[in-house]
Order: structure tokens, then sequence, then C-alpha cells
């Protein structure tokens, strides 16, 4: 067994210390804490530290690809590798999703010259993993692409025209791109903070593309971390967890409960059947530790996308935010508060549904029926809402 000792970093301040094995590649014995403000949230459990090796082993896979990621294993395959987790040795653990990183603990690389947020990439591997049939013999295996998560294909890229780091993101049924570009007018009408996406072409496929959503001094942190660093209060609604867990990080708590409601509003509107604990959190900047609520983005799996059946029955919704009974969407839609409700204007949505039906007519990825299904459905979501706002305001 041949142990290094390592170091998991917070851009250029030393965190986490911890050994590995080698061999195995899995840590060995508990890490020593050197900086508690900057650990990951991994590491905490409600309320409880641990940084015992099986905790640094789960934090260190979780940030590779997930193997549930379409097509990933033909991917790897296709460059030669046999796992994601192959990947993180070769570029750090870097992301483009916060500002950790791991190195040897005798080693004298600097966050300022590896780091993606500020220096050049390859992007060919992210090109390769985006598709199972690409091949490369000679991949610069240091890129985002190691680490980015979710189970459709995507990639990063630079925009040259304004040196800004781009996502560029697939579906798995044609329409989940369209349903971003969506998702993102949705929002611009009803003044919600918002990630903007576009459509775009690539490899003969429609994709969405958008901006990074972080500065090169943020992190993302998601409401599952959040929620779980937290002693659960068995007298809170899982909302109310949520918004407490968030404000003792330090979040502001009015603040977070207008965001929260936005992102219920949006997903109902577009029948968003995937808002789980991974794809809604909070911002983070890692130098003052200040926090903010996380634009809405990751609406892909809306407007019925792979469904047979396109109606406004009920469904099971996924944020779980309903108190009691089934965590139904119109259960969690009325869990909006009052102001919220007094926030929308109606006359805003007047056009919505022919507009997403328009959009959804671009590239001829539909047909014309199933179109036309969709915008009578949206249509009586829109009129939902306006029963929902009506009710809540008479009360």
């Amino acid at each position: 067994m041949v142990i290094e000792q390592r170091q998991l970093l917070c851009r250029d301040r030393s965190v986490l210390a911890f050994s590995i094995d080698t061999d195995s590649g899995r840590a060995v014995g508990n890490g020593r804490v050197l900086d508690s403000a900057r650990l990951p949230l991994e590491f905490i459990s409600h309320g409880k530290l641990s940084v015992f090796a099986s905790a640094i082993d789960a934090w260190w896979f979780a940030r590779a690809i997930p193997g549930t990621r379409d097509h990933i294993r033909a991917s790897l395959e296709s460059i030669g590798l046999h796992s994601a987790q192959e990947l993180l040795n070769r570029s750090f653990g870097l992301s483009l999703s916060d500002q950790f990183w791991v190195r040897p603990s005798d080693s004298n690389v600097r966050w300022q010259d590896v780091n993606f947020f500020t220096n050049p990439f390859d992007e060919d591997l992210g090109k390769a993993l985006f598709s199972p049939y690409s091949s490369s013999a000679h991949l610069n295996f240091n890129s985002p692409d190691a680490t980015s998560g979710g189970d459709l294909p995507k990639r990063w890229a630079i925009d040259p025209s304004s040196n800004t780091r781009v996502l560029i993101k697939g579906g798995r049924y044609n329409q989940e791109p369209l349903n971003e570009h969506i998702a993102s007018d949705l929002c611009a009408r009803l003044g919600v903070d918002h990630v903007q996406y576009r459509l775009a072409e690539s490899d003969n496929r429609l994709v969405s593309v958008c901006d990074e959503m972080l500065s090169d001094n943020e992190e993302l942190l998601s409401a599952g971390q959040v929620i779980n660093a937290f002693k659960a209060d068995n007298q809170l609604s899982r909302k109310s967890q949520w918004i407490a867990s968030a404000a003792a990080l330090g979040a502001a708590e009015e603040e977070l409960a207008k965001a929260t409601d936005d992102f219920i509003l949006v997903d109902y509107l577009m029948r968003n059947t995937d808002r789980h604990y991974g794809n809604f959190g909070l911002i983070r900047n890692v130098e003052s530790l200040q926090l903010r609520p996380a634009p809405i983005y990751d609406t892909g799996a809306s407007l019925w996308a792979g469904q047979l059946q396109m109606d406004n029955r009920d469904y099971i919704s996924l944020p779980f935010f309903a108190s009691q009974g089934k965590p139904t969407a119109r259960r969690q839609l009325r869990l909006l508060s009052k102001d919220s409700w007094k926030g929308i204007d109606m006359s805003l949505l007047a056009d919505w549904p022919s507009y997403v039906a328009q959009e959804l007519s671009r590239y001829d990825q539909l047909s014309p029926s199933r179109i036309a299904t969709i915008e009578h459905a949206v249509a009586g979501r829109v009129e939902h809402i306006r029963y929902e706002r009506n009710t809540a305001l008479s009360s």
C-alpha cells in the first residue's frame, strides 16, 4: 500500500487534509479539517461533522459524471476509459460549479494556473463525451467536463467572442432544449431570476446553450446539500425545512421564500416533472460567504416531453413540499404566499400558450396535432393559475 497525502482546497485556501491509497484510489483514515467555514457541505450531515474515509470517497466520486448519463458508458469506452472516476485525477477534480479541487500536499500547483473559470481548456473531451460515436486517441483530459453532473448529454465550451464559459446541453426526446428556451421566456415575462437559455445546433442535434451562472469566486449549493447539513425539525413542512436550513446557513429568508415561490409557479405552468433537490439551491461567494438564491435553471423535463398522454390531471411533484398527503403539483402550488400571488400579472400570460406552440413548432421536432394539444393544455394551466390566485387573494 502506497499512501499519498492530499489536500482539498477552495481556491487557494486549504480546507481538508487527508490520505489516500494510491493503488485503490480510496481515502485512508480520517481527514483533518483546516477551514471549517469553507468545507463542502457534504461533509456535514444533520449538524455533525463527517470527515471519515468513506465520506471523503463519497464526496470525491460524486464529482464524477454520473453513471446514469445517457450513453456515458459507450462514450467512455470510445476514448479508452473504464469509468468516469478515471477522469477526476487527471483534472484535479476541478469544476465550473464550485471552487474546490484536490492536489498532492507537496504540490506547488496554484489555483490561478489551473482553474477553468479563467484558464482555457481543451473542448475535445467534452465533444467526445457528448456523443457515443466520438473517439480520439489523443485527448486532453484536463477539462471541466470530467465533473459535469446530470443525466442528459452536456459539455462546456468557451465563447471566443466574449471568453464566456457556456454549457451546451442536449435532450433525450429532442424537446428539452426547446423547453429550456420556453421557460426562459416565461421567467422573463414574470420578472423571475433565471438562467437564459438559447437554441443552437450541435452535431446535427438541437441543443440549449446558457452562460455560466457563477462568477469565478462563487459555488452552487444544491438544496439537498443545504437541507442535509442541518438536523431536521419534524414540526416544519418540507418547504419550511428548506427555507429554515438555508436561513441557518446565512441566506435572507424573505428573499429565499420569494425565489422558492417563483420556481413553484414556473414549474406548474411548464408542467415540470423534475424539480428535485439537486437542481435548485443557493449560490455562495466563497470569499465573503454571502448567499443568494440560485436563479431558475434545468427546466427541460417539461411540457409533457416524452409522454403519451397530455392533459392537466394532477401528478406527483418533485420538490416534495406538501406538508401532508401526496406531494402533488396542485398542493404544492397552494403553498405560495399571498404576496407572491399578488405579484402575478395575469395579463403577461395572455398570449403565452400561443407562444409555446410557436416555439414548439420550430425545427419540426413535434407533430402539429401534438403541439395543438400542448397549447390547449397550457392554456388550461394558465386558467388554473388565475383561479388559484383569485382564491388566495379573496380568502
